[in-house]
């Protein structure tokens, strides 16, 4: 019975760690930024690096419209499973709807190189550590939803379907 038990348990603690993978991938991007939150951005490997300020800046820009802001990574699997369904949400709703891609890779090859694999038509940059910290991105895929005039509606750790998302752009639309 005592094993029986102990086997119930062992299973339970390894189903949570498993659901915990799929749902999301953990950040292991804790290193400090030493440019801080400066405002200039810089152009490296063809992706532009951006913190708070640079995604103030194109909250503006885009202001007339939903915004979601992805976290992402090239090596997340969630990330790789939402992204077509994102391009195809992107491509469908571009009059009122629009994706700010933020990669959280150390090598901006890899994220560059991810872009370009999966054909992402929607605007992409390289997120500063500094960006990640003031807005307690701990895992990938984060996904923050923003009103058109950029007040903040939701914020989802864990991939999203396309149905979701049409769902939200839907409720925040009116």
């Amino acid at each position: 019975m005592i094993k029986l038990l102990l086997y119930r348990k062992v299973l339970v603690v390894c189903i949570f760690m498993a659901s915990l993978l799929l749902v999301s991938c953990e950040s292991a991007q804790n290193k400090n930024d030493s440019q801080g939150s400066a405002i200039s951005s810089e152009e490296v490997e063809g992706l532009k690096t951006i913190g708070m300020s640079g995604l103030n800046d194109l909250k503006k820009k885009y202001s007339d419209k939903v915004i979601l802001v992805n976290f992402f990574a090239s090596w997340c699997p969630p990330c790789k499973e939402e992204t077509p369904e994102f391009i195809e949400v992107y491509n469908e709703n571009k009059d009122k709807f629009v994706i700010i891609g933020l990669s959280i890779d150390d090598s901006k090859k890899d994220a560059v190189n991810f872009i370009n694999d999966m054909g992402i038509p929607y605007p992409v940059f390289h997120a500063k550590r500094s960006l990640e910290k003031r807005l307690n991105i701990t895992g990938v895929p984060t996904n923050i939803f923003y009103a058109p005039g950029g007040e903040l509606y939701n914020f989802y750790v864990g991939a999203l379907s396309k149905d979701f998302v049409e769902k939200v752009i839907a409720q925040i639309s009116g």
